[in-house]
């Protein structure tokens, strides 16, 4: 089914491209690929030889996110996992092991860097796999065998952009990795109902689904309000900024152009409204997503001295944590920020443009969040910004979702892990 909708949409590209002159171009792109598929295709043969050639440990837990990094839902079930001492033998498949983030130093927690020997033969050798995303990325999958168990977490939950094959338009080897990963899911953990209908319409259509929350979450509770406290202090005081400092976060998704043009908040008429509306000192903090991590330091419109770029800072939860304010454009997180109740804001400079890219589960005017297309709305949003207001909506979104999280996911998901282990 996907890879028909694929040829589909390449053989419509053939004149078109000939129009444009760029035929022979075309073909020297398409001769690398499929040198690049061809390599893939012996790694992918050989890595089902090691998998047969491997014995499943019985105990062992390997952690994988879309970021290459100590992040999400999979950090925040390994901390219940440490916390409680579980004789288990953890893994984390990381973009560099030599940068672990915050993962404890202990002799039952091992890092490998992502799509390394090391990498492979974890994964054939686990007897569970916690995932965020995809299972082995795009372009590096790994068979999975009787006696493992793949728990998919998923990186959003009550998100508003579509991901399914049909509103997927432009490049198909994502989906193409998504189908292969619903079919080797085991479990799917949810915290909605609205999430659930979304695995059911994209490619978990027949997985198992627990709902127990997402583990991420539990931060906006107060099974975290100490380690909040601290997170925060740290943020502060690494940035030489004075207690009193309020923050607001502005991170916006990724397009598939990497248009930076419509990142162009102005962080001044930002900071001016925000001092009228809620009083104190701002200042703005940027993060843009893992996708431009590359280019965001040359292509960055959002400076002043009163703009903090926190794009580095591998887990976005940390930052979430102990916010003022967020605003972002199309990203799940403002619905993962909305458990803490502090304000949100939209600024989104190209709705029907990316509408028409990628849809939407649902209208942004529909959320408790005041949309602005340009700067000057941003202003007025941030001046009218009604509280109480703001709590009701909060309040009527999260019960039409259907949404349970509570601050105890981790447990009951750790709970579930060593039920399984056991």
């Amino acid at each position: 089914m996907v890879v028909i909708h694929i040829l589909k949409r390449k053989m419509k590209r053939i004149f078109p491209v000939m129009v444009e002159g760029k035929f022979f171009k075309r073909v020297g792109v398409a001769w690398k690929q499929f040198k690049a598929w061809t390599d893939r295709q012996i790694g992918y043969q050989n890595r089902k030889i090691l998998t047969q050639n491997t014995a499943v440990k019985k105990n062992q837990i390997l952690f994988i996110t879309f970021q290459h990094a100590y992040a999400c839902n999979p950090k925040y079930i390994c901390e219940e996992l440490i916390k409680r001492d579980e004789p288990v033998e953890i893994y984390w498949a990381l973009e560099n092991v030599l940068d672990a983030g915050d993962l404890p130093v202990r002799s039952n927690i091992h890092t490998v860097n992502i799509n390394s020997f090391e990498y492979f033969q974890a994964a054939a050798s686990a007897r569970v796999i916690v995932i965020n995303s995809l299972l082995g990325d795009k372009w590096y999958p790994f068979p999975v065998k009787k006696g493992q168990y793949v728990f998919e977490t998923w990186h959003g939950s009550l998100g508003i952009k579509r991901f399914d094959v049909a509103h997927y338009n432009t490049n198909m080897s994502w989906p193409i990795a998504a189908e292969r990963t619903g079919k080797l899911t085991s479990y799917c953990i949810s915290n909605s109902t609205f999430e659930e209908d979304v695995f059911r319409e994209t490619f978990w259509k027949e997985t198992p689904i627990l709902r127990l929350g997402h583990a991420r979450n539990d931060i906006f509770f107060d099974t975290y309000s100490e380690q909040r406290a601290k997170w925060r202090k740290k943020f502060l005081r690494e940035y030489g900024l004075t207690d009193d400092t309020k923050l607001i976060l502005y991170a916006p998704t990724f397009r598939d152009t990497h248009n930076f043009a419509v990142y162009d908040l102005k962080p001044e008429m930002l900071i001016e409204a925000l001092k009228k509306r809620f009083g104190g000192n701002w200042k703005v903090l940027v993060r843009y997503h893992d996708n431009d991590k590359k280019t965001e330091s040359q292509n960055n419109r959002v400076v002043s001295q009163n703009v903090i770029d926190v794009t580095s800072i591998p887990d976005i939860q940390e930052l979430l944590s102990f916010v003022d304010a967020g605003i972002t454009d199309y990203s799940s997180w403002i619905y993962d920020f909305i458990l803490s109740r502090k304000p949100g804001f939209i600024y989104a400079r190209d709705i029907k443009i990316y509408d028409n890219e990628r849809g939407f589960y649902f209208k942004l005017e529909s959320t408790p969040f005041p949309v602005a297309t340009n700067n000057d709305q941003m202003y007025e949003n941030v001046l009218n910004f009604d509280a109480d207001r703001y709590q009701k909506e909060v309040d009527r979104f999260l019960a039409g979702k259907g949404c349970m999280d509570d601050g105890h996911a981790s447990e009951r998901i750790a709970d579930r892990l060593m039920k399984l282990l056991k």
